[in-house]
């Protein structure tokens, strides 16, 4: 990674151009804002897609009735942002080529390939109903104690996240928490939180649990054991055991002493046996490749030859299962979507009872604009119906004319649940041929794999992208080395440099710029800018160089769980995975719950850098 190779060495009109885009696309990934289309232009637009056949006659006929959004959030905002850079000639090929491929130290889709092979295989392990049966295990089996429940699973969190990462454990544990929740009939805050806290601390122990670890190591040349795992165990482990104490005061309330014990089987709640067996055991032996080929000199074995055949693998067994078993893939969708229409939501009616939300009740349609994969969006349809009338909040599907009664929810969720490959059946023989038509049938005829890439956190994939460009464009646009100089003036001692970068990395940087890994590739420019390297007080004092990189590892594990969803992709990914089980954490709930312990982590595992720095110097 040079620091000096395309680098301007003076900031001009385009560098401020491109601090002021980068600063807008961060406001808005972490405050999304949605601009309804005038009239004219939704009709055009309309239009052109069904006369191309991008929609067909049933989706342009359900579009017209509604008010369409333009949604500037994290899937479009920072792609918008390098797409305006690029017609304004602030940033060229080469930045993007950076952005995507990267260099011999970090490979942007390296991380991305990983991220989506394991959510795609996490996914698909959660539809066969493995985690929920564990889930069921787990709360019989954890005794009547809901304390010593919660002690035993932080510690579990703890070790799973040492040894597999952050990404696993948010994967496969957040389904599991949801449903372990709803079974024991717990208020799942405290559960969620601990996981999530967890996961991003201890994922500072080996160099394979988390990507900025992994670009740290290469940027400096470390080995991965004694100059990574040797420096960071302490200063992870630690501050995760003084976190455990402050859960317990916040959560006190809401974690109760005993537990309702449960009866039924849990592995009743096996949808496909096969699969279970299949994918877990994939799960495993992925995970477990991962971290013993991290340990291969010189990365000879990089993370996407692991973790791509592995998503492969899980696909084609998915497909073949749903060519050969039509009907079992239909059952199994079925069975899902029940559970999420009727069981689910249970686990936050508390919170939704506060909120009152007038589409709680609503079965959310493939079509739902919300979600529609143009990111175009309806809240208000173009009917006769007067605002603010049932009529017009409480939408359920029906075949025949609207009657003035409702029929009661849960019938409305059975029937949804019931008829949901019934949404999903061939085009009829009458309707022209379109993409939409194309997916419905291809949906009809592989109905477990086409569930299973619908709820795939496939927007995180752009936004990461983009974000990894506009980072290398700060690079480029000679921020880097305005940034480095500020730091050179402000390490002037291995103290004041632990506690600085600490800080500047966890609790800005991290969840205002770009996730972790953004955040740790501006500390790692700036790091090796030769303003920072060459300066009076590095060359002085080597501890401040050791102080800085250790720093920086820790603030990067740790500001994984800062005030913003955006401060890692495990974290956005976190969210969107409660969401789809029916818990729903705010953006002031997740900073308001993340704030003392994360003070507490950056103040203390800075401490112990600084402690091993001066320790380790003598040894």
């Amino acid at each position: 990674m040079s620091t000096t190779a395309g680098q301007q060495d003076h900031l001009n009109g385009h560098s401020g151009f491109l601090l002021a885009v980068f600063c807008v696309a961060s406001a808005l990934v972490i405050w999304p804002q949605k601009v309804p289309l005038p009239a004219s232009v939704q009709r055009l637009l309309l239009s052109s897609l069904h006369s191309t056949r991008i929609i067909g006659d049933p989706e342009f006929r359900s579009l017209s009735d509604r008010t369409l959004y333009v949604h500037l959030s994290l899937a479009t905002a920072p792609v918008i942002a390098v797409i305006l850079l690029l017609a304004t000639t602030t940033i060229h090929g080469s930045t993007i080529r950076l952005g995507i491929v990267g260099d011999e130290n970090v490979k942007p889709y390296d991380v991305l390939v990983l991220f989506i092979s394991l959510a795609y295989i996490s996914i698909a392990l959660d539809g066969t109903g493995a985690l929920e049966a564990t889930a069921f295990y787990v709360s019989k089996r954890g005794g009547n104690s809901g304390r010593l429940l919660f002690t035993y699973l932080y510690a579990f969190f703890l070790l799973t996240a040492c040894i597999f990462g952050n990404d696993p454990l948010i994967l496969s544990g957040t389904p599991f928490l949801a449903y372990l929740s709803h079974h024991t009939g717990l208020e799942p805050t405290a559960w969620i939180f601990a996981e999530f806290m967890a996961a991003n601390t201890a994922s500072a122990v080996l160099v394979s649990s988390n990507p900025t670890n992994i670009l740290i190591t290469g940027s400096f040349g470390l080995n991965y054991l004694t100059d990574f795992t040797k420096w960071t165990v302490l200063p992870s482990l630690i501050p995760a055991a003084l976190n455990y104490p402050i859960l317990l005061g916040m959560f006190w309330k809401k974690i109760p002493k005993t537990l309702i014990p449960l009866t039924d089987d849990p592995w009743s709640k096996l949808r496909d046996k096969t699969g279970a067996c299949f994918l877990s055991v994939l799960m495993l032996v992925t995970v477990s490749v991962l971290v013993g080929t991290s340990f291969v000199p010189g990365h000879a074995v990089e993370v996407w030859m692991v973790t791509a055949p592995a998503g492969v693998i899980a696909f084609s067994y998915n497909l073949l299962t749903d060519w050969f078993y039509p009907e079992k893939g239909s059952n199994i969708v079925r069975q899902q979507s029940r559970g999420s229409t009727t069981e689910m939501p249970a686990i936050g009616e508390k919170a939704k009872e506060r909120k009152q939300r007038p589409d709680d009740q609503s079965p959310t349609l493939p079509s739902d604009p919300e979600k529609h994969p143009l990111g175009l969006g309806g809240t208000q349809a173009r009917s006769a119906t007067p605002p603010g009338s049932d009529e017009e909040q409480h939408i359920t599907p029906s075949s025949g004319p609207s009657s003035q009664t409702p029929s009661p929810p849960i019938n409305t969720k059975e029937e949804f649940a019931k008829n949901d490959l019934t949404r999903l059946d061939p085009k009829p023989k009458s309707e022209p041929t379109s993409l939409t038509s194309i997916l419905r049938t291809l949906s009809a005829r592989f109905p477990s794999t086409t569930h299973t890439v619908k709820l795939l956190p496939i927007p995180l994939l752009p936004f990461a992208m983009a974000e990894f460009i506009l980072v290398r464009g700060l690079s480029q646009r000679g921020w880097i080395r305005v940034f480095a100089t500020g730091f050179a003036r402000a390490c002037t001692s291995p103290a004041a440099t632990v506690f600085f970068f600490g800080f500047v990395g966890a609790a800005f940087l991290c969840p205002l710029a770009g996730t972790n890994i953004g955040a740790t590739i501006i500390l790692v420019e700036i790091m090796r800018d030769p303003q920072f390297m060459n300066s009076a007080h590095v060359q002085r004092d080597g501890r401040i160089l050791l102080a800085a990189i250790y720093s920086v590892a820790m603030g990067s594990n740790i500001g994984a769980f800062s005030y913003t969803f955006a401060g890692s992709l495990a974290g956005l990914l976190w969210k969107a995975l409660l969401a789809d089980k029916g818990v729903i954490v705010s953006q002031w709930k997740f900073a308001k719950v993340n704030m003392l312990p994360l003070l507490m982590q950056i103040v203390v595992s800075s401490a112990i850098v600084l402690g091993e720095v001066y320790w380790f110097e003598k040894s």
